[in-house]
């Protein structure tokens, strides 16, 4: 059984892979939370793990907690997945291949594998991140901006007047008027619909060269833009880092 790991700005995901079958995708947020107990909480249980391969955005303080921790426990040493030129069927876009996020790059290297077709990949998630893959796998860019809930931060903590729960997002229904009668709608639809013109001014300028893309959604903020997303041609698919994993492990064996 081998263990596959997400570790992200606000959570760790994870799920096992066994005979060639991929569990379900677990998450624990883990801000403002002890690493290591929350380690011991998701994987303490845990037995016969062969081998844990790890995505990591957190920072080197993480890895190396994780590092130690999967030792004492597992006897193992993880891998730490590294964004390269190419792998898994794409090719890197960056000049310098190692800026792009490990995983922006693994999260490609997975909607590539599920369709290998013209692709827009968006991971909503403390930023909102969003690249572009050609139907040969050629990595042609991206563009990132701050995340739905970061964007509630910034403007609580850089206002006076504009003190609110950040936590407290706004719940869709199909006769949400378009403005906003109070301040705290007002910022949680503006700032989705700001997310959500990001995301549909790269599709239609796309659209309108001649090239359609398959949109592929990911990341815990999804569920809150879904909402407001006109088009039918996107997927959510929440387990986009591992399934890039997926495809690193199998490569390995």
């Amino acid at each position: 059984m081998m263990l596959l790991v997400d570790i992200g700005n606000s959570s760790i995901k994870w799920a096992t892979l066994e005979l060639g079958a991929l569990s379900s995708q677990q998450r624990i947020w883990y801000q403002n939370a002890n690493f290591e107990e929350m380690l011991e909480k998701a994987w303490g249980q845990l037995e016969s793990v062969e081998g844990i391969w790890v995505s990591n955005v957190a920072g080197p303080q993480k890895a190396e907690i994780l590092a130690h921790w999967i030792k004492d426990h597992f006897g193992r040493v993880p891998t730490f997945v590294k964004t390269s030129h190419a792998e898994g069927g794409i090719k890197n876009g960056y000049q310098n291949p190692e800026q792009l996020g490990v995983d922006r790059w693994l999260a490609l290297i997975g909607a590539y594998a599920l369709k290998k077709d013209k692709l827009c990949v968006v991971d909503c998630g403390t930023a909102i991140t969003l690249d572009v893959l050609s139907a040969n796998g050629q990595h042609l860019g991206g563009l990132i901006i701050p995340g739905v809930a970061t964007m509630h931060k910034a403007l609580k903590n850089n206002t006076y007047a504009l003190d609110f729960p950040v936590n407290k997002m706004l719940p869709f229904h199909e006769k949400q008027p378009l403005l906003a009668h109070d301040t705290q709608t007002g910022i949680a639809l503006g700032t989705s619909y700001a997310v959500i013109g990001f995301v549909e001014y790269v599709i239609n300028t796309f659209e309108n060269q001649g090239d359609k893309l398959k949109i592929c959604l990911t990341g815990g903020g999804t569920s809150t833009l879904e909402p407001f997303l006109q088009r039918g041609s996107y997927q959510y698919i929440p387990d986009l880092v591992l399934q890039g994993l997926v495809v690193l492990v199998n490569q390995s064996l």
